[in-house]
């Protein structure tokens, strides 16, 4: 220890006063009783304990000379004192003089030798108190025994035993006590320990009631006094763990100090005891949880006491100080944060630790200083170290052992201190607190200071001569700086990490620092500087200390001897972050290649500093998709040299020349290299990479490998030339795509007629003649051609119907009068093609709804190819062909940055749509996706209609009530059509009227938007509850014995045994008398009676059903495609409309009559919904294209409305001509369908008597028996010609015979008779 009281404080300062007991007569040694004893007191097990008393126990000799007492003095007038504070003080009171001394003995009451050894007890007690006569110490005396001892009263002779000992050693009885050695003697202990705190507290009590008697007794001169007793108050309230009380006793003291002047004769005392009494503020405001007071008051400490330096020589003194004070308080501050403290980032240790390093720091610079103005002294001579330091201090802290006014005396003892200083190991000291203010910093996320902090450290490692460690130091921080571009520090931290590697002989680093530093933003220096730089990189280059001997130490020209001679070559660079030396930037020629090209790659090299640059060559590295775990390396063979990037533009005249090796590139100018390699190496359908730039630098012995990444980056602030900009020049394509050849092109002619191939592109050419229409098979012609020299195998076409599109768009390509294959995908086998062949392939598309309709076409073939080494299938590779290597370069060590990482084989799928598959070693499979686009147009736009006799809206049939269906048909071809034929079909239920059969006669084209309409009377013969399915006919026909046929029913094809399920789970089982009708469901197979339905209306549930059953499991579907028209709007709530398709009509239809009969199967586009109406028929059109000659037919599902039973059947029969003057019938059936008897008054009127002459009953009363018939018969006789009046027939119940009946059953009796009867009628004129 150099300068004990400035450098350090006292070890007795920094620890915890506890209260001192003294144990005596325990021999540990010898006795196991003794040490069981000691170690349940004092032991680190049980000291750890928390419910254990603050004390420290101390283990006496037999002969321990306890400290004498000093007199006591009468007055301090006259007395002064020549320091402040003793050394010894501290040092007495925590570890010599105990407050309790306890006397251990081994006596059992019933001993035999009791009186023995009361005697020798006793004398031990009384020499023990001869001892510290005069001292307040406290004396106890503990008997050890076996057994525990009973309770008070019960044992007569332990009572007499202790009070003859008590009475012998002259002791009270509260200071004898017995400790049992039993296996509760832990417990005991801890029970004596309290006996013991409780003497010791108030040993020191009494020992501060001394104190502070002799405090009063001071007068105003005695400051210094006052000091000391201050600061003996707190310690001894410290003792008596009275924290408070110890705090403003200090606090007291420590005020008291400024009542002293200053001089360079006592300011090493009074700084060493304002930085006791500082500490154990601070110490003792931590532990009361006031840490920012403890912060306030050593920041006033600090800025009281740091201009008070002394002796200007000794100024390393006050330095040592004031780092002594910051690194202590940093470590109060730490001991503080562990129990529980919060910290900041801005008021840490970490700055403490800082502060205490600087001064530290300024401690170094002031010795030195001292010492050579020692040095330059011309009456001093250099001084011999004093061997004894502690020499120079007397008993008091902070005082030289120098009298004071002697000046040579004290001369020689600074020049003994600058001496000591001389030895003292500055750098460990800063960096030990470096370190640990890093670790700080690090902990309160202050990162850029401690990069600060670390640099530091680093200079010192320099300073210190460990130039490895400052290297590492160095280097660590060297990429943080250049990513943040601190242009100045990074400079300074360069050339620095330059020096280190210099002087430690590390050759990598010492290589990629001299490239880096080459760069004129990092030294901006002189040109000479550089080259002497670039000198010294060529000697390690050609294996030669980079500086000249006389200039290197023996020690570091070994070991660069050593180092070059084991170097690991070549050494990497990484120029993506050693900037601004040389710039490399490649580019592809060709963005795409096809597999016989070449492969052709620019390299454009810039030297950035204003030195040459020797370089051996240049590579480029490559990476394919098809191998990514290889890469492939070229070199580059030749180069340009051109002034300017404008003569890029310029068509190049002069040739290239060949690259020499250690080619010298000159500063200011472009360089462009060219690399070539055959494309024949590279897989097919892959993409070549540029992943990285290499250049080498230096000889076979030693070398550098500069490297960097092939992405170009622009510059953040552009020249305002743009021409001077590299990607202003020139194209940057840093990827190249090696096409793969397909040996197939293809032609597609859509629709009917013959087409030709004009202007079409020679590979995929699309001709359309005639649009595609609903409801047709529009045909589509593809001619696929072979145009190479190879003979092709297994060609073949696949066509595919987009997901969404799936349920209302098919394929077949068959066409037959069946029709009965319709697929969602198509696989055509071309086969075999030669060279130069050809062939066609044709198909149809069946489409229900108009959209457009975008096939996935592929066409595929397989090719016999020789498969190389490098793939790709090429033949043979060039002369310039690609190195392949396994790793990114040629170093065992690869750089992180510059990994060849593959293409991932589906990210090419966007490149082209050629997929290559390797089916052996000589077989390969190419295919192609394409896409076909058709436009399907609308054929017909249909509504219909029901209406009454009387022309009004229906909204409500009743069983046998004969209505009307009106038909409105708009033509929306885009293509004229012909119109052959319309008629509808009847469910079984309904009967339609001879006068519907008779079949409308047609023009022979029709354009979009010309209309139709067809009217068809109906009756229905069920109610819903009553409505007959197929199965109800074979079952009702089975009960009869008697087969239901009928001349329009077709012979039915084999049942089917099972029906698939979709996709959604399992699927009703349809009525048997739709089942008898179904095919078996084959995959993209729809059998001949199947009904393909667009539907834009509910459908009849049995239709659903056999819907799911066979369609959705057909075409592997699992929802349908909603594609169908809208065909309601205003005034068009009535409408009931299904579109359908299907083959033909009646072959759809189970028929029971002339166009009547069940639908076997439907198929509809939109999502079932649950419906009770039933479907009343279908109706068709057949068309086809004008002048063409394929028919089809439109169909369009009616759904129906509820049938209700009606009290009463009315039909009117009458002429179809009437003549003026000519009698007719007009004839009235009333049809009774319930099960009783109705009774009725029929009353007919005729509003004008002009019109005709009636003759029957005007008013009749009519009773009809249940199911039977009454037909009312009248003679009409027309007056008058045109538009007549009928008579009016009226209907009542008659109440008379049936008194149940009410005028609400009048009023729909009423409605009845108005739907059935006409209101007027047309008479003629009659002949001549």
């Amino acid at each position: 220890m150099t300068t004990m009281d400035a450098s350090a404080l006292p070890s007795e300062l920094l620890v915890t006063p506890q209260p001192l007991v003294g144990f005596c007569g325990l021999d540990t040694a010898r006795v196991g009783v003794h040490k069981a004893v000691w170690e349940a007191f004092s032991g680190s097990l049980q000291r750890k304990a928390t419910d254990r008393a603050a004390v420290q126990y101390k283990l006496l000799p037999p002969n321990y000379e306890f400290p004498v007492a000093k007199p006591k003095r009468a007055s301090y007038e006259w007395y002064h004192p020549k320091g402040i504070l003793k050394r010894n003080w501290m040092l007495k009171h925590l570890h010599v003089l105990p407050s309790v001394v306890v006397l251990f003995q081994d006596m059992e009451w019933n001993d035999l030798q009791w009186t023995e050894k009361q005697l020798q007890c006793a004398a031990i007690v009384q020499a023990l108190k001869n001892a510290l006569q005069e001292r307040n110490t406290r004396l106890c005396l503990v008997l050890l025994q076996k057994a525990a001892p009973l309770p008070p009263g019960e044992d007569l002779l332990a009572a007499e035993r202790a009070a003859s000992l008590t009475s012998a050693c002259g002791i009270t009885s509260k200071m004898l006590f017995i400790l049992p050695h039993t296996e509760h003697l832990t417990g005991y202990a801890l029970r004596l320990e309290s006996a013991f705190l409780d003497m010791a507290q108030s040993y020191y009590a009494l020992m501060s009631k001394r104190i502070r008697n002799h405090r009063d007794q001071l007068t105003a001169a005695h400051t210094s006094l006052k000091i000391r007793h201050q600061f003996k108050l707190g310690f001894v309230a410290e003792m008596r763990q009275d924290f408070s009380t110890g705090q403003k006793h200090y606090f007291q003291a420590y005020a008291n100090l400024d009542e002293i002047r200053i001089n360079d004769g006592n300011c090493l005392e009074i700084k060493t005891l304002a930085g006791f009494l500082n500490y154990k503020i601070c110490r003792l405001m931590f532990k009361l949880k006031t840490p920012r007071d403890a912060i306030n008051q050593f920041i006033i400490h600090v800025e009281k006491y740091k201009s008070r330096v002394g002796f200007k020589d000794l100024a390393f003194e006050h330095h040592a100080w004031l780092s002594t004070q910051h690194s202590v308080f940093a470590e109060l501050f730490c001991e503080a944060i562990k129990n529980g403290l919060p910290a900041l980032q801005t008021q840490h240790p970490g700055i403490y630790y800082h502060k205490a390093a600087e001064y530290v720091m300024k401690r170094r610079d002031s010795a030195q200083q001292a010492y050579a103005s020692l040095l330059s002294s011309s009456e001093a001579t250099p001084p011999t170290p004093n061997p004894n330091s502690l020499s120079l201090y007397t008993e008091f802290f902070g005082i030289r052992a120098v009298k004071t006014g002697d000046l040579i005396a004290e001369q020689q003892a600074n020049a003994h201190l600058c001496e000591m200083e001389r030895s003292f190991n500055h750098s460990s000291g800063i960096i030990a607190l470096l370190s640990q203010a890093m670790a700080q910093f690090k902990l309160y996320k202050c990162l850029r200071f401690r990069k600060k902090l670390a640099i530091d450290m680093a200079e010192e490692y320099l300073k210190s001569g460990d130039h490895a460690k400052a290297l590492t130091l160095y280097s660590l921080m060297l990429p943080d700086y250049r990513q943040e571009k601190w242009s100045t520090i990074f400079t300074d931290v360069l050339l620095k990490t330059l020096r280190c590697a210099l002087l430690s002989a590390s050759v990598a680093d010492y290589i990629a620092c001299s490239v880096e530093a080459l760069s004129l933003r990092h030294n901006r220096g002189e040109q000479a500087e550089r080259i002497l730089l670039l000198e010294n990189l060529w000697q390690v280059f050609q294996g030669i200390p980079p500086m000249p001997k006389t200039q290197l130490s023996s020690e570091a020209q070994a070991l660069w001897t050593t180092a070059l001679a084991s170097v690991k070559s070549p050494i990497q660079i990484d120029l993506d972050k050693v900037s601004d030396v040389v710039e490399m930037c490649a580019t592809f020629q060709r963005v795409q290649l096809n597999n016989d090209d070449v492969v052709q790659l620019q390299l454009f090299v810039r030297v950035l500093t204003d030195v040459p640059l020797s370089v051996r060559s240049f590579h480029v590295i490559l990476a394919d998709a098809g191998n990514p775990q290889n890469s492939y390396k070229l070199e580059a063979l030749k180069y340009l040299c051109f002034p300017s990037l404008t003569q890029l533009r310029q068509e190049q005249v002069t040739q290239p020349q060949p690259f020499e090796k250690n080619m010298r590139l000159e500063p200011g100018s472009y360089y462009q290299m060219f690399c070539t390699t055959e494309a024949q190496q590279f897989h097919e359908n892959t993409q070549l990479r540029i992943v990285r730039l290499e250049a080498h630098m230096g000889t076979d012995q030693v070398a550098a490998l500069l490297t960097c990444s092939s992405s170009y980056s622009r510059q953040l602030f552009r020249h305002h030339t743009r021409s001077r900009d590299l990607d202003d020049n020139v194209t940057i394509n840093p990827i190249c795509y090696i096409a793969p050849t397909f040996h197939l092109d293809t032609q597609t002619n859509l629709g009917h007629g013959q087409q030709n191939n004009n202007g079409m592109d020679e590979q995929e050419a699309v001709v359309a003649t005639t649009r595609m229409l609903v409801n047709e098979y529009y045909p589509v012609v593809i001619t696929i051609s072979n145009p190479y020299n190879v003979y092709l195998q297994n060609v073949g076409v696949h066509i595919s119907v987009p997901g969404g599109l799936r349920n209302s768009v098919f394929l077949t390509t068959d066409i037959s009068p069946g029709r009965q294959k319709l697929h969602a995908q198509i696989q055509i086998d071309v086969g075999e093609l030669s060279a130069h062949g050809s062939n066609t392939a044709t198909f149809y598309i069946f489409s229900l709804a108009e959209a457009e309709i975008k096939l996935q076409q592929r066409l595929s073939y397989t090719l016999d190819v020789d498969r190389g080494p490098g793939g790709g299938g090429g033949s043979g590779i060039g002369a310039n062909a690609a190195r392949v290597s396994t790793a990114p370069n040629s170093s065992a060590e690869s750089t992180p940055d510059h990994e060849v990482k593959g293409v991932p084989n589906n990210s090419l799928a966007t490149i082209s749509p050629v997929q290559i598959e390797y089916l052996d070693e000589t077989r390969l499979r190419k295919s192609r996706e394409d896409v076909l686009t058709v436009r399907c147009y609308g054929d017909f736009k249909f509504a219909a209609r029901f209406y009454t006799l009387d022309r009004k809206p229906l909204g409500q049939l009743y069983r046998g009530e004969n209505f009307l269906l009106r038909a409105n048909t708009e033509v929306v071809a885009v293509d004229d059509v012909e119109i052959l034929d319309s008629f509808f079909i009847c469910d079984h239920n309904l009967v339609q009227s001879n006068y519907s059969f008779k079949r409308k006669k047609y023009t022979n084209k029709y354009s979009a938007g010309e209309q139709l309409e067809s009217v068809i009377v109906l009756r229905t013969n069920a109610t819903l509850r009553d409505w007959t399915t197929a199965r109800d006919l074979d079952h009702r026909g089975k009960l009869e014995g008697k087969p239901v046929a009928s001349k329009f029913i077709r012979p039915a094809p084999k049942p089917t045994t099972a029906i698939e399920e979709t996709a959604s789970g399992p699927t009703p089982v349809p009525p048997a008398g739709i089942s008898a009708y179904m095919s078996k469901s084959l995959v993209a197979k729809i059998p001949t009676t199947m009904t393909i339905i667009n539907s834009n209306s509910a459908v009849s549930n049995a239709l659903q059903v056999a819907n799911a059953g066979v369609m959705s499991s057909s075409l592997h579907s699992e929802e349908a495609n909603e594609a169908s028209e809208a065909t309601t709007g205003a005034g068009m709530e009535n409408l009931k409309t299904t579109r359908l398709v299907y083959n033909k009509a009646l072959e759809a239809v189970q028929g029971t009559g002339h166009c009547r009969g069940f639908i076997k199967g439907v198929y509809t586009l939109e999502p079932e919904r649950a419906s009770t109406l039933p479907i009343f028929g279908v109706f068709c059109i057949r068309w086809r294209r004008a002048n063409g000659k394929e028919e089809n037919e439109s169909k369009f599902v009616i759904s129906g409305l509820d049938i209700a039973e009606p009290p009463l059947n009315i039909y009117c029969t009458i002429e179809e001509k009437m003549f003026v003057k000519m009698p007719m019938a007009f004839k009235v059936l009333l049809k009774n369908p319930t099960t009783r008897v109705i009774h009725l008054t029929a009353n007919l009127s005729i509003s004008k008597t002009d019109n005709f002459i009636c003759s029957g009953h005007k008013q009749l009363d009519i009773s009809i028996m249940a199911y039977e018939e009454k037909e009312l018969v009248y003679n009409l006789y027309p007056l008058q010609v045109g538009w007549q009046e009928l008579p009016v027939l009226s209907l009542e119940y008659n109440t008379k015979a049936d008194p149940q009946k009410n005028d609400s059953q009048n009023a729909l009796l009423d409605e009845l008779v108005q739907r059935a009867l006409p209101k007027r009628v047309f008479v003629l004129v009659s002949g001549p």
